[in-house]
This record gives C-alpha cells, sequence and structure tokens, in this order.
C-alpha cells in the first residue's frame, strides 16, 4: 500500500526543510491526529470519574490522582524519546510509544483496583507522549521559524478535537457502557496511530542531522540547553502557561461536578466550548503570523491568560464557592482560549536554534508542561479554601511566571537566522 502524495513526500523533500510558502498541510494535519492521543486519555475519560470512584469505593478527589500520575508518566518519557529520536531518527520511538500505549490502555480498561489504575495511566502516559516529542521534532526538521508557528496552529484543527469531542464522547459511553469501554476505545486509537505511522509518516531527520554525542552525556546536554536563553525563557515560560491548563483539568471534576453540581453531559459542553476558544485563536494566529512578530503575538497571548486568571483569583477570594458560575467560566475561557496565541509562537521559538537536538528541545519543552501540571496540582491540595479560589490563586501564580519569562526573551532575536 502506498500513501498519498499529498501526505508522503518523496525522499528529497523529507530530507530538507521547506523554504516555499506553501506548507504540507495533510502531513501536518496526520501529524496532529497523532498527537490528539494525548488530550483524549486526558479529556475523555474525566467525565467518567465520580463513576470510576463508586466503582473502586473511594472518594472523586482520590480517583482524580490518576490524572497527576498521567502527567508523571509524560515528564518522563519525553525525557527519554528525546535524544532517543535525535539519535535513532523520528519513526522508531513512534512504533515503540504506540505499542506501549495500546498495552497499558488494556491495563486501564480490565483493572478493578484503583493502584494498577494509576499504574496503567503512569504506564499510558509513558507510551502517548511519544507523538508529542517526535511531531514537534519532524516540523522542525522541515520547516522554517515562521511555519513552524504555522504548523502548530494547523495541528490544532486535529489536536482541538479533541477537548471539544472527547468530555461529550466519554459521557455517551458512559450512557451505554461502564467507564472501562472509554479505555477500549483508546487501546483502538493506539492502534490507528500505528497504522498512520506504518503508511504515513516518513523520517525527517537526516542522517548528518543526528546526535552523535555519547548517550552518558544526554544528562549534560539537557543541561546545556537549559542554560540556552534561545530555549529557556520561551519553553518554561510557555510551560508554565500550558501548565496552568493542566491544573484546570485536574481540578475541573471537583470544580464544576461536585461544587456547581453540573451533569457529565454539561460538564462535556463546557470542556468544548474552551477548547473552541482555543482553536478560534490558533487558527487566527496563523493570519496574525503574516502581520505581526511572532514574539509580539506571544506577549500579546501571555497578558491575555495573566488577566483572566487575576480575574478568577478575585471570584474566588471574593465569593468563594458563590461566585456566580457564568463569570468563573468566562475566565477559565479566556484563560485557555489565550493558549492559541502563546503555544504555537513560544514552541516555534523554543524549537528554532536546535537544529541537530530538536528531539531533546521538543521534549524537554514538553516535560517542563507537565511539570508544571504536577506542581500545580500539589499546590491545589495546599490551599484549604473553597475549589474557585483553590483554581484561581494556582493559575494566577503559575500564568504571571510564565508571563515574566516570556517578556524576558530577547526582543532582538533574529528567527530568519535560525533558519539558516
Amino acid at each position: 500500500m502506498s500513501a498519498p502524495k499529498s501526505i508522503l513526500p518523496n525522499q528529497s523533500t523529507a530530507q530538507n526543510r521547506v523554504r516555499s510558502a506553501e506548507l504540507p498541510v495533510a502531513w501536518i494535519l496526520m501529524l496532529g491526529l497523532i498527537v490528539a492521543v494525548g488530550p483524549l486519555s486526558i479529556d475523555m475519560y474525566l467525565p467518567a470519574l465520580p463513576a470510576m470512584a463508586d466503582s473502586f469505593g473511594v472518594s472523586t478527589a482520590f480517583i482524580s490522582n490518576s490524572v497527576p500520575a498521567y502527567f508523571v508518566g509524560l515528564v518522563f518519557g519525553q525525557l527519554f524519546y528525546g535524544p532517543f529520536s535525535d539519535r535513532v531518527g523520528r519513526v522508531k520511538p513512534l512504533y515503540i510509544g504506540m505499542v506501549l500505549y495500546v498495552i497499558a490502555s488494556v491495563i486501564c480498561a480490565t483493572t478493578n483496583n484503583e493502584y494498577v489504575l494509576f499504574a496503567g495511566r503512569t504506564l499510558q502516559a509513558l507510551g502517548a507522549c511519544v507523538g508529542a516529542v517526535v511531531t514537534r521534532a519532524a516540523i522542525r526538521d522541515r520547516l522554517t521559524a515562521k511555519q513552524t508557528a504555522k504548523a502548530f496552529s494547523i495541528m490544532v484543527l486535529v489536536i482541538g478535537l479533541a477537548p471539544i469531542l472527547a468530555p461529550s464522547l466519554g459521557a455517551l459511553f458512559l450512557r451505554f457502557f461502564s467507564w472501562h469501554s472509554i479505555f477500549w476505545f483508546l487501546a483502538a486509537f493506539g492502534l490507528l496511530n500505528l497504522v498512520l505511522t506504518k503508511f504515513f509518516f516518513f523520517e525527517t531527520l537526516t542522517e548528518e542531522n543526528r546526535n552523535v554525542r555519547p548517550a552518558k552525556e544526554v544528562f549534560s546536554q539537557y543541561w546545556d540547553l537549559l542554560k540556552d536563553t534561545t530555549f529557556n525563557y520561551p519553553a518554561i515560560g510557555g510551560g508554565m502557561l500550558m501548565g496552568a491548563m493542566f491544573v484546570y483539568i485536574s481540578a475541573a471534576s471537583e470544580l464544576l461536578m461536585d461544587t456547581y453540581g453540573i451533569s457529565s453531559t454539561h460538564f462535556g459542553w463546557i470542556f468544548g466550548m474552551n477548547a473552541v476558544g482555543f482553536v478560534a485563536l490558533t487558527q487566527l494566529n496563523q493570519w496574525l503570523t503574516n502581520r505581526f512578530r511572532i514574539l509580539s503575538l506571544l506577549r500579546f497571548g501571555a497578558v491575555m491568560q495573566v488577566t483572566a486568571s487575576a480575574g478568577l483569583f478575585i471570584l474566588g477570594l471574593t465569593f468563594g464557592s458563590d461566585a456566580w458560575l457564568p463569570l468563573v467560566l468566562i475566565c477559565i475561557f479566556f484563560c485557555i482560549s489565550g493558549l492559541g496565541l502563546t503555544q504555537p509562537n513560544a514552541t516555534a521559538i523554543a524549537l528554532a536554534f536546535q537544529k541537530h537536538r530538536a528531539g531533546m528541545a521538543s521534549a524537554l519543552q514538553g516535560s517542563l508542561m507537565f511539570s508544571v501540571g504536577i506542581f500545580g496540582g500539589v499546590l491545589l491540595n495546599l490551599f484549604p479554601v473553597n475549589p474557585v479560589l483553590k483554581l484561581g490563586v494556582t493559575m494566577f501564580v503559575l500564568m504571571s511566571l510564565g508571563c515574566l519569562l516570556i517578556w524576558r526573551i530577547d526582543p532582538n532575536l533574529d528567527l530568519d537566522e535560525a533558519d539558516s
């Protein structure tokens, strides 16, 4: 079976970064489908958390620990796949990760023990994270910095459907089946990714661009990367901003379903509304990158997120759990929607100067995001206050720190020079 020409270019195209104005849109959308396994795995089972808690005989708050358990796998898995893909190419790690993901999904689907579930979720993440690492690096292999920002915006057309559809799809499964069926669906989606990898994903990392330094130097290479100011400010700043969203994911069930009594169906609609805002701004970002500097768009989005999180903080501080739900949802909406401007542009800047270690840079950036999510989850449990204030203060602190780092990026950074 041969892949369509629109998706699978010839070898000479695959081995050279695209310089023309035309983007390989079909290929980028396919990468988005591979990455979508991550948000699907995070969001689809959220409406099932209360039912899972009843099934295991524990509280919803306790079973919600399966969310940060997933984040732990994402942090460490990405740190492995990054240098591995820089050494052996982008294709082999995808096979390894997706096989691991399918096995872990089956474990989650068949267990009746909450601790096995936590372990299965961590293992699931160790497999799923390969998609994000490899696809970001593959885009960096082929595209220029401005094209990279546009490419990540295009990918969100696919990735953004996951948080829009996943909670509603999970709620639909719960109407007819048990929560176990959600993980069977995720296992099937992992198999689909294996098929896409086999027939449509080509190698983008040429032999001359592979990292041949000894494997024992991986730690020192990561340390060098963290000291590189062309990487650390956009990567850590963007990680803070994105990590705050994962804090919201961890807290959403308790906040919306337990505190405000939102049904599982309406919970899915709320998630979808936030995702629509995210997708809309990423698509607007494509148009804006032709008219404004990437750094200017990144800074504007960061300020938008900080302002919205400050509003949530004030609502929680002033009204607590009696805060008017529509205002709470509006603040959350702008916190999440702002990612449409910050994430594509922060990623493009962070990877722009990392030609020979794009996999490591992609991995470290992703790990930083989920490390923030884990740290934020710990912060949530440290504040003995109402759920609105707890989420508001955590998101405000993280997004403020992220915004400060974004504003420390050198305004004279020449991204065109990075493409040479």
